[in-house]
């Protein structure tokens, strides 16, 4: 006697197992590609605070950063709105001045004119740290009349011990004090590298 649904019955098992394998391998994919999407590094662009250099007659200037930048980030939290892993590294990847409009009245003309050189250092902020400060930018010769500044930076300075203890930008700077006030902004770009 034959049974005339055997083979319809092994043929529709089959196809229930070649859909469920079907089925269990895009799962795999999908979840492997949700964990695959997670970025192994990411750029965090900062807002310098605004700067001024007051002018006085033959006067000197000491710094480009009249008021230190404190870098008020958390990159722990940074990284989790961003999907990513915890912080390894953070390198500075950019950074950059401009003249601002602010001490620039109709017609006025504010340049960098006035700097020779500069350095730049990221210090910690927390008293009794037994982090150093590091050089991280310099500007190492007169650039001329330009409204628009790109320190050299110096490669390979992970400032992630830094920047999670609590750290701020300063500087020291060379050159006579301009003629008439002249006001800037700035943006820093970090690189952050994630496990």
């Amino acid at each position: 006697m034959s049974i005339p649904n055997a083979s319809s019955a092994s043929s529709v098992g089959r196809t229930r197992t070649t859909w469920q394998k079907t089925l269990l391998c895009a799962s795999l994919l999908l979840s492997l590609g949700t964990v695959g999407c997670q970025p192994s590094s990411f750029d965090l662009t900062l807002d310098l605070t605004e700067q001024r250099q007051n002018a006085q007659p033959a006067g000197a200037i000491s710094t480009l950063l009249p008021t230190p930048f404190v870098f008020a980030v958390n990159l722990a939290d940074e990284a989790k709105i961003r999907g990513a892993n915890p912080p390894r590294q953070v390198f500075l990847k950019d950074f950059s001045l401009v003249i601002s409009s602010t001490t620039r009245p109709a017609g006025d003309v504010d340049t960098f004119d006035y700097v020779n050189t500069a350095e730049f250092f990221i210090e910690p902020t927390r008293v009794g740290s037994v982090l150093q400060k590091v050089k991280v930018a310099d500007i190492p010769a007169k650039e001329g009349p330009t409204g628009e500044m790109w320190p050299r930076l110096i490669a390979n300075l992970n400032l992630l011990p830094l920047l999670t203890e609590g750290a701020q930008l300063t500087s020291t700077a060379t050159g006579t004090t301009p003629g008439d006030d002249v006001s800037y902004a700035g943006k820093i770009v970090l690189a952050v590298d994630v496990f």
